[in-house]
């Protein structure tokens, strides 16, 4: 059993860190209006307000899509789409126009019953999408300037801007804009932390995803959705299941590379039907949903001698429970070039050793995980990156000492071994008391 208080713990230093890391960043939501009659709903606007309250500044674009069929239905219009764009003719573009206004008070009212100051303006300047390869667009535009001064301006203010999807041009026509193109024109204009799209959708599911070189070892939180990718990864996932993926997961992951490459720092999938799951995704190092991200994110890195008090931090759990032999900060340092440690924004939540026994031997030690991470898939990758490291150290083969962890190491592809199999210097070390389990595992 983990420590409850150990966790808690753990958890309030990550809040702390990320209160710090996000304070004065843009964030901007995407939130669709299939959400609005859920009970949860007001639940995550008061959780949007609180990011508000704590500096965050948010920009709040609804989608409007569900909305707007529902009033086209009702006045007696259809509505087609092409390549995902709605085709509005002019005729229905009051009705459009009357859903994105509906949906935009849903949501300046709920962050008015949280204590925040929502604001409506007509910041974006829009273009008619004309026509393309043979379809009339009509009245469906295309985001042509944004009026960043003002939005900054209410930023600074701590209002929060809500954009609907509509734009007018120089005459003062207006257009219908997807909402999407929207939020990632926003991350070409702004310095955006992070975008996020909030709907049903959970995140990326791992299970049946098939996998390339770049993604042939994904992060995957407990849930089985797939925690973090690079866009590059992002890229390879679409191309190889462009068959099987939904047409929501293509259109959320082609949609964050696209903002990614468009300035934004990171994108996020998150479902509002979650509980909680925004401050998951914001306040903890692996969230409920699954982001792209454009810069570093997480990485196993060499340990520095500034990162040993967090390699006793999180090793002193597992010591209390027998998991690990005890170390001192002495000792870690006197072989601190055999560990890596496993950070996510700044922040250290793994580790892991390989030490050299001689006889081009190597063993696997100190792996310990955050006990707020354990089922985050953390120790694998620790493990992974000891194991590419042993053959560069000259190891042609590695072992491992465990007495809890059996079953663990042998889905990374270590065998049972002997006493024989150590090499001698480890024979004469070993601690027949403890009778630890020995593994073993050949590299290439």
């Amino acid at each position: 059993m983990n420590d409850p208080k150990n966790e808690l713990i753990s958890s309030i230093r990550e809040v702390f860190g990320y209160i710090a890391r996000f304070k004065g960043q843009i964030f901007i939501l995407k939130i669709e209006d299939s959400l609005l009659e859920h009970p949860l709903f007001p639940i995550l606007m008061r959780d949007i307000s609180q990011l508000n309250k704590i500096g965050i500044r948010i920009i709040i674009i609804p989608g409007t899509r569900k909305s707007i069929d529902e009033k086209l239905k009702a006045f007696g219009f259809s509505s087609d789409f092409h390549n995902g764009i709605r085709l509005t003719s002019r005729e229905s573009l009051p009705i459009v126009e009357l859903a994105s206004l509906g949906v935009t008070e849903v949501i300046m009212s709920q962050l008015t019953a949280n204590g925040c100051h929502g604001i409506q303006g007509n910041w974006i300047q829009a273009r008619s999408l004309g026509i393309v390869d043979g379809t009339d667009y009509m009245a469906t535009g295309v985001v042509e300037k944004i009026q960043k001064d003002i939005i900054l301006r209410l930023l600074n203010d701590s209002f929060v801007p809500i954009i609907p999807p509509i734009g007018w041009n120089k005459m003062g026509h207006p257009y219908n804009i997807n909402s999407t193109e929207l939020a990632k024109s926003l991350c070409e204009h702004l310095s955006v932390g992070k975008l996020f799209f909030i709907g049903i959708e959970e995140g990326i599911r791992s299970k049946g995803l098939e996998l390339g070189p770049l993604t042939s070892y994904l992060e995957v939180n407990e849930w089985g959705i797939v925690s973090a990718l690079d866009i590059t990864q992002a890229k390879e996932i679409l191309t190889l299941n462009a068959s099987s993926l939904d047409h929501a997961q293509k259109e959320y992951l082609s949609n964050a590379v696209m903002a990614c490459e468009a300035g934004a720092d990171r994108v996020h999938l998150v479902s509002g039907l979650s509980q909680g799951a925004i401050l998951h995704e914001v306040f903890s190092s692996r969230g409920d949903g699954t982001m792209v991200y454009a810069n570093q994110y997480s990485s196993v890195r060499p340990a520095k001698a500034g990162d040993i008090v967090d390699i006793l931090r999180i090793m002193e759990d597992h010591v209390k429970k027998g998991f690990l032999l005890p170390r001192s900060a002495e000792e870690i340092s006197s072989k601190l070039n055999d560990y890596v440690i496993y950070e996510v924004d700044n922040s250290i939540l793994g580790c892991g050793a390989v030490h050299d026994w001689g006889d081009n031997y190597g063993e696997i030690a100190a792996i310990a995980v955050d006990s707020a991470y354990r089922k985050a898939g953390i120790g694998e990758v620790i493990v992974h990156s000891l194991l590419k490291k042993a053959p560069q150290n000259g190891f042609k083969k590695v072992f491992l000492l465990t007495t809890q962890a059996l079953d663990w190491f042998y889905s990374l592809g270590f065998e049972d071994a002997s006493i024989a199999d150590l090499p001698k210097a480890k024979q004469e070390s070993y601690d027949y008391k403890r009778n630890s389990r020995i593994l073993t595992k050949d590299l290439p």
